[in-house]
Parts: C-alpha cells; sequence; structure tokens
C-alpha cells in the first residue's frame, strides 16, 4: 500500500488513521485538526485558508484512503520529508511558498523547493515539475511562453530594487503594478492602479522596500476569468466551467482580503455555456506547453471596449478549497448544448480531490 506525504502551511499534522473513526463527528474531527498544527492561523485570511482548504482537503484524504487503498500522514513540517523521505512513495504539496528564519514571507525561488527535493530523492509528487513551476511563478517567463504560442498579452515591464524602473514610461497609461513571483494576490490593492509614471515608480519602491520584484503591466480595463483545468489518465486535457469576477474597487481589482472572502465586494459568476470567445482554446493551448503539470487555472482579461483576450498569468498551486474558483467550476454542470467536449464537471469536492490523488497514484504504476 503506497504512502502519501501530505504538505501544506496549515496542515494538521496527523496519520490518516488518526481519524478514521472520528470524520462522522465534524466537531471532533475539527478540534482535533486545529490542536494538530504546528502553525496556526494568525489572521482572518489565514483562518479561511486553513477552515476551507487545508483542512477540506485533509477531510477528503481520510475519507477517501478507505476506497483508493493507500496510507497517508500530513504536515506542515518540511523537515519531515527531509528526515523521513524513504517512508514515502508520493508527495502531494500544497504549499505555496515558503518561509525561513530569514523571511517570514517567503525565501527566494521556495516555491520550487518542495518539488526539487523530491527529484532529487526520487520521489513520484503531484503538481508540476521544478521547471514548470518556475515559469508559472515568474509572471513574465509565463507570458513569454503566452506570446510564442500566440496568445495576447498586456504591455509589461519588470523591474527590481537593483534593477529599478527607468524615469521614462515605456508605454501609455494606465498601468498596473504586482509582485513579479508568486500568487494568491498578496499586497494587491487600489494603490497598484497607476494613473502616471511617476506614482508607478513610487508604488515599485513600496515592494522594492520589501525585497518584492515588480510586473508592471499596462492596465486592461476588462474581466477576470479564470479557467480551471486538469490532466486525466489518459494525459488529455478536462477543462472546468470558466468562471469571471467582478470588484466593487476601482478597475474591478481583487485584493488578496476578498480572494479569501474576509473581504466584501467580489463576486463571482459561472459561464455554463462556456461562450468566452476564445480563452478555452487558448487555455488548452498554454496547459500543453506548461507539461509536466497535473493542474492549473490560466487567467485572462477580456477588454470591456474590444472584447479581446489576453493573457494574465498561469497559476499551478491556486486555492483547492471548497469556495474557490477551480473546485466550484469543476462542480458547475455546463449547458447541454455546448461545443466543448472536453469540459467535465464532478458532483462532490471529494470527487474532484480523488481525481488528483488518482493522477499520482497512477505514477506509481
Amino acid at each position: 500500500m503506497p504512502n502519501l506525504l501530505f504538505l501544506g502551511q496549515f496542515v494538521p499534522a496527523l496519520c490518516g488513521t488518526d481519524c478514521a473513526d472520528i470524520e462522522n463527528k465534524l466537531d471532533v474531527f475539527y478540534k482535533k485538526c486545529y490542536e494538530s498544527l504546528l502553525n496556526k492561523p494568525n489572521s482572518p485570511e489565514e483562518m479561511f485558508y486553513y477552515e476551507t482548504y487545508h483542512r477540506e482537503v485533509f477531510k477528503a484524504l481520510v475519507e477517501l484512503r478507505k476506497t483508493l487503498n493507500f496510507n497517508f500522514f500530513a504536515t506542515s513540517d518540511i523537515n519531515h520529508l527531509i528526515q523521513n523521505h524513504d517512508e514515502y512513495d508520493l508527495v502531494w504539496s500544497v504549499y505555496n511558498r515558503i518561509s525561513n528564519r530569514n523571511n517570514p514571507v517567503a525565501f527566494c525561488n521556495s516555491e520550487v523547493f518542495i518539488q526539487s527535493l523530491c527529484e532529487y530523492y526520487d520521489i513520484r509528487y503531484i503538481g508540476a515539475a521544478p521547471t514548470i513551476r518556475a515559469t508559472a511563478q515568474d509572471k513574465r517567463l509565463a507570458k513569454l511562453l503566452a506570446k510564442d504560442l500566440g496568445l495576447k498579452t498586456a504591455e509589461y515591464v519588470v523591474a527590481s530594487k537593483k534593477n529599478p524602473l527607468k524615469t521614462k514610461a515605456p508605454f501609455s497609461p494606465q498601468y498596473f503594478v504586482k509582485p513579479r513571483f508568486g500568487s494568491a494576490s498578496i499586497g494587491i490593492d487600489e494603490t497598484c492602479l497607476c494613473d502616471n509614471w511617476k506614482d508607478v515608480i513610487t508604488k515599485s519602491e513600496e515592494y522594492f522596500s520589501s525585497n518584492i520584484e515588480v510586473i508592471v503591466e499596462k492596465f486592461i480595463d476588462g474581466i477576470y476569468y479564470g479557467v480551471p483545468i486538469m490532466n486525466a489518465k489518459n494525459n488529455t486535457p478536462i477543462i472546468g466551467v470558466p468562471h469571471y469576477q467582478t470588484s466593487d474597487k476601482i478597475g474591478q481589482i481583487i485584493t488578496h482580503k476578498q480572494k479569501r472572502f474576509t473581504e466584501g465586494g467580489m463576486r463571482r459568476y459561472i459561464e455554463r455555456e462556456c461562450f468566452v470567445h476564445n480563452i478555452i482554446d487558448d487555455a488548452r493551448k498554454y496547459y500543453k506547453a506548461l507539461q509536466p503539470c497535473d493542474y492549473a487555472r490560466i487567467d485572462f482579461m477580456i477588454e470591456r471596449k474590444t472584447g479581446v483576450a489576453y493573457f494574465s498569468e498561469v497559476n499551478i498551486l491556486m486555492n483547492l478549497g471548497i469556495k474557490s474558483g477551480f473546485v466550484q467550476s469543476f462542480l458547475q454542470k455546463p449547458a447541454n448544448d455546448i461545443r466543448y467536449s472536453h469540459i467535465k464537471s464532478f458532483d462532490s469536492y471529494n470527487e474532484i480531490i480523488r481525481h488528483i490523488i488518482e493522477l499520482g497514484l497512477n505514477k506509481l504504476v
């Protein structure tokens, strides 16, 4: 029977068998999960992440191990992998960024650390290869791949503390400033939208003070669309019904707090008819070029005036919690008359997690 290691920032430090007899007693189960945490959530955003994502995946694993015939241990301690790597056949890490003693947010290139360890120890893992993760985490590289595939992207420039922005704007306003690396919209708010280059420089210096590199994009006045996508056993991508989101913020900006549902003003809609320009075909094309990768969400901005779809970014370690756009899209059944045969839906959250686990277990065959 294969042994799975499940890693994440707020993952209960428990074996699957520790909860085998109490998962139907939710109050007892949730209490035991919280008490086992090595890292306790210390903000409303982190608590949301724990309660709707890491704890719920753990709960699904407890239930799925009965039918999929695997054992698992879960923890937030990465040292456990280093010290006990010989005990595991498969690793699933939902860590996005990893902190260390010198950087409480994330150390440089932490996004590829666990997958690189798995490669070193020759352990199979769920997710994407380190090189693919590096491509996705660097928004510049992600856009370069999109351009190479013929997808439209907004104009952009990157900058860092060592290589700051030029004093003259490289393209016309408006501008949007955000971290070059990472995801989850951490640090993004209305001040990221700038009307002039002077404000762009000021905003970029704010990021530089925290040693965060930036990407400055030409602002696209439009609506955000997310296309969730996963591999199947036959390596043919399956796609969830695309979703789109609106915000009451200026420029329809969606903040980190809104994504974690600790601030109102964001609304999500599911495009069940899938008549969303060409983004489904573009997403499939991009995903095929992003292999090996088990799942991803590919984001686009559709410009209001023109209807043109611009590739925005790709996220291969997005929120897989019960309230996430990725999950809600895959739970939505598409309209009967859509022309896309590769659109797929699942009947429950556990089925989605089951599909992901099976992708990993198939790598052991």
